[in-house]
């Protein structure tokens, strides 16, 4: 019989978990998590960045689109008196780049609110000379101006006329708002008068004068 000592044989399930085994896994793990973790919000920053881009050159295209057919309509007061002749007209011209769609107009004489030429040379004249008044107009609101085109809203070269709307344009009595939009519907409001006015400001929408609305 053999003196030496005998060893104890391993239990059973100890043999394949070396020391320290689940501590290193759970390490691993971690490290693993960690590293899904960063690339996820590494990809979140991305796209993010990516759609800040999109959406900021979708917006600098529009504008540049919008650019190159912006409307511009100015309004022109043309009139003379010299000897037996004399003329006056009153016009909307689109100086911009792109048409203009004319939508609201208002004219208001000392804060009072008139709706048609026949009223306001009534204003301006003798009301039974003014009934017998010829003159030429065309209608504004709902009209579209081409780049470069004229408008000739009021037109007479009746000399009377002539020398009763020269006194009561240009004595600042007179005060006419017009809107017109782009075929984007980016909007612009103007309002002047015989002495001047701020150049026609943006817009979110042009109002809606309903009732008040001149027409011409």
């Amino acid at each position: 019989m053999s003196d030496s000592p005998h060893e104890n044989p391993p239990e059973p399930g100890n043999a394949s978990t070396p020391p320290g085994g689940f501590a290193s896994i759970e390490r691993a793990f971690l490290r693993l998590t960690f590293w899904q973790t960063l690339l996820s919000l590494a990809g979140v920053f991305t796209g993010g960045v990516a759609l800040y881009a999109a959406l900021g050159e979708s917006e600098a295209v529009r504008q540049q689109t919008a650019a190159t057919v912006w409307p511009y309509v100015q309004l022109t007061i043309r009139d003379f008196v010299q000897d037996d002749k004399a003329a006056f007209s009153l016009e909307l011209s689109n100086s911009g780049v792109g048409p203009a769609k004319m939508r609201e107009m208002q004219l208001l004489i000392d804060g009072e609110v008139y709706r048609d030429w026949r009223a306001v040379l009534t204003s301006f004249l003798d009301e039974e000379f003014a009934q017998g008044v010829r003159y030429g107009r065309s209608d504004v609101t709902g009209r579209v101006l081409s780049p470069g085109e004229t408008l000739t809203s009021f037109h007479t070269t009746d000399r009377v006329v002539v020398e009763g709307m020269q006194a009561g344009i240009y004595s600042g009595r007179v005060s006419l708002s017009y809107c017109y939009c782009s075929i984007f519907d980016d909007c612009w409001n103007a309002q002047i008068s015989a002495v001047g006015g701020p150049e026609p400001s943006p817009v979110e929408e042009c109002p809606v004068y309903g009732e008040d609305r001149f027409s011409n």
